[in-house]
């Protein structure tokens, strides 16, 4: 087993929706940190380089992660610029 840590405004919702559905608080909890696990494992899944690898993701009754492939590229373009950065100074 081990300790999540779940700031107080979660916890607070997570709190709230057990108490809402009449059911245990870890029950929400463990729920609640599924979904998200699946989403980063999804978006872990895609092909760096290709922003059309990025799959749009929908939880029924908890939201939708759309990729965009502009911000993307842009977030690929700052990383390879910060790449080249290190790069020339420790040349």
């Amino acid at each position: 087993m081990y300790i999540r840590i779940v700031p107080k405004e979660i916890k607070d919702m997570l709190k709230s929706i057990a108490s809402d559905a009449g059911v245990e608080y870890g029950l929400v909890e463990d729920v609640y940190f599924h979904e998200f696990g699946f989403v980063a494992k999804e978006m872990e899944s895609a092909n760096k380089p290709d922003p059309s690898s990025y799959k749009n993701i929908l939880l029924k009754h908890f939201g939708s992660f759309l990729s965009n492939e502009q911000h993307i590229n842009k977030l690929i373009e700052i990383k390879n610029a910060k790449n080249t950065k290190n790069t020339e100074t420790s040349v």
